[in-house]
């Protein structure tokens, strides 16, 4: 990015309002990023629990959470079985196996995106960090106080 030729003030003035633009870029990819990060944690979570219901038997008590950290007591039907969500407010019930394999799926295409996310934030920032580069010399040259004259002695 750096020229040997001093920059404008309309040139220096571009690099800050780029910079402005990649810097709300990249604070709009990391809250994206934790949102699917925060996606693939209860993607775990819910494999993991499947795992443990495996061996459950009908009429197997539980405890259910209903909100503001209350529970009912509940029986479980089928606990074979569970519905899972596939899009559109449209869940199929599967058994605990094929309920895991899809999540296992789910799990491993928002591991990719979360790849792809943190690939987009770091390119940001790289670019971010060649500008600022740019601007601390522009502003290093700027407030460079003139050499003093040479005395003769």
């Amino acid at each position: 990015m750096a020229s040997k030729k001093p920059l404008s003030e309309q040139d220096v003035q571009n690099f800050a309002n780029q910079h402005r633009q990649m810097q709300y870029q990249a604070e709009a990819a990391i809250e994206q990023l934790n949102f699917v990060n925060a996606s693939i944690n209860e993607i775990i979570t819910t494999i993991n629990t499947l795992a443990e219901f495996e061996s459950v038997e009908d009429g197997h008590e539980v405890l259910i959470p209903i909100g503001a950290g209350t529970n009912v007591k509940a029986k479980l039907v089928m606990p074979e079985n569970v519905n899972i969500q596939v899009g559109a407010g449209i869940s199929v019930e599967k058994n605990i196996v094929d309920a895991k394999s899809m999540l296992e799926t789910r799990k491993d295409e928002m591991t990719k995106y979360q790849e792809n996310i943190q690939a987009s934030v770091n390119d940001l920032t790289n670019k971010m960090a060649e500008i600022e580069k740019v601007l601390a010399s522009v502003a290093g040259q700027q407030q460079a106080p003139p050499s003093p004259p040479m005395q003769g002695s």
